[in-house]
């Protein structure tokens, strides 16, 4: 409420509770008559306390005018681009605190922020609590990338974009779960016959995915100090917000249970059977990942010719592998030039990509073979961008949000059985509990 509502709210409320205290002296029923004069003092108080607290805002407010306003740029300035996103912010929280937004008060806007076609996310800029400024989109896709370049997991999967206007993606496939005669394309058949036999008339079975965009989020808070170190707050917010949307895109490719986020291949989702688990080596050592268990997760796995395929460790189990030889052959290999790759070497010739999201050693899921190009993600436009002045106002803190249309699941659904042999095969795979 505006503070010429809760005037006239106050002023009603005072006007009611008079009249009922005055009628007190002839209430039929005293004890419910008090719980009323109560109930109307409770609400009488519970105004005139957000009155105080709009009033203690405006002084606030006024105070804060008197402060030094930051540089403003000059029209032939309004075309230099930002530096960095540190100094983009501080411009922000400047426009819209109380010296730069009210300015009738004396305050100015850097031109930039309107120059470069940053105006307002709202319905007007100039005004704090009508919209604001959103972050230039050289820095959101500066974030979004190295996010993309820190994430382990995210950037193996087939990356489909969803265009403007789309809320999700339905991708026909062929609903096909065994190579058995009669099963493959779902059900096409094809005979052997003699001259005048006919054969029996099949089709493909075709079903689709439907995936719907979801959003992740990242909220941070700023204060008017940390903003006027531009460099450091550029350091903070790209490194910070990096490695988190990373991470948290990793797990849910990994774990997520696809309720408002990715659906994940890992044990937690081993109700839907796509995780295949290959049974440890017979009196096997505890905490242990050792050669029968590499070639036995290789002979499970579904691939076809060109697909991405990659072994996924918690990075427990990188002693196993220099002890990991066929005869006198090693089957790892490590990358000798490992800086700057995120592959660790490889097994098998797969390459090995270390992750925070595995199990510890010995557990199901420590170790997963996985085909990423049977899981897919869809993503649309970049990483956008938001603030406002007035979420943490009382602390003189500015609130930033970035926001990623992201979601994603694998393209199989249950394993598949092959022409020849009863044990399936599955994009992912892992070795049971060893303890």
């Amino acid at each position: 409420m505006t503070k010429r509502e809760l005037l006239s709210s106050v002023s009603a409320l005072e006007t009611e509770y008079s009249a009922i205290l005055a009628a007190s002296a002839v209430a039929a029923d005293p004890v419910a008559h008090l719980a009323t004069v109560d109930a109307k003092e409770a609400e009488l108080k519970s105004v005139r306390e957000q009155l105080a607290a709009v009033e203690a805002l405006e002084a606030r407010a006024k105070q804060n005018v008197t402060r030094e306003p930051a540089r403003v740029t000059s029209d032939n300035e309004a075309k230099r681009p930002f530096s960095s996103v540190g100094e983009q912010l501080s411009a922000i929280a400047y426009a819209m605190s109380p010296r730069g937004a009210f300015q009738g008060l004396g305050g100015q806007i850097d031109k930039r922020l309107y120059e470069q076609n940053l105006t307002a996310t709202g319905a007007n800029a100039a005004i704090p609590s009508d919209g604001g400024f959103a972050i230039g989109t050289e820095f959101s896709t500066q974030l979004l990338t190295r996010a993309a370049e820190r994430a382990r997991i995210f950037p193996l999967a087939m990356n489909i974009p969803v265009g403007e206007g789309a809320d999700s993606l339905e991708l026909p496939y062929i609903d096909e779960v065994s190579r058995a005669n009669g099963s493959r394309w779902g059900g096409v058949q094809a005979y052997w016959t003699g001259e005048a036999d006919s054969p029996t008339a099949t089709r493909p079975k075709l079903a689709r995915h439907e995936i719907r965009l979801e959003q992740l989020k990242c909220l941070a808070y700023a204060t008017e100090r940390l903003l006027r170190n531009a460099p450091a707050m550029a350091t903070v917010f790209e490194n910070a917000f990096a490695s988190e949307m990373a991470f948290k895109l990793d797990d849910a490719i990994w774990r997520g249970d696809g309720v408002g986020k990715p659906l994940g291949f890992s044990v937690q989702n081993i109700g839907s059977a796509l995780l295949v688990q290959v049974a440890k080596k017979s009196a096997q050592t505890a905490a242990t990942f050792v050669i029968e268990n590499a070639s036995a997760m290789i002979s499970r796995l579904y691939r076809e010719p060109g697909d991405n395929i990659v072994w996924f460790m918690n990075q427990d189990c990188i002693g196993q592998l220099p002890l990991m030889t066929v005869g006198s052959q090693p089957v790892f290999l490590p990358n000798m030039n490992a800086s700057g790759s995120p592959y660790y070497g490889t097994l098998f010739g797969y390459p090995i990509v270390l992750v925070e999201q595995a199990e510890t050693l010995g557990t199901a899921g420590d170790v997963v073979l996985a085909n990423m190009s049977k899981y897919v993600v869809i993503t649309q436009g970049g990483l956008r961008a938001a603030q406002s002045m007035h979420v943490r106002f009382l602390f003189d803190e500015m609130t930033f949000r970035w926001g990623f249309d992201v979601n994603g699941q694998c393209i199989i659904k249950t394993p598949i059985t092959p022409f020849k042999g009863t044990a399936t095969l599955s994009p992912f795979v892992t070795t049971a509990v060893r303890a």
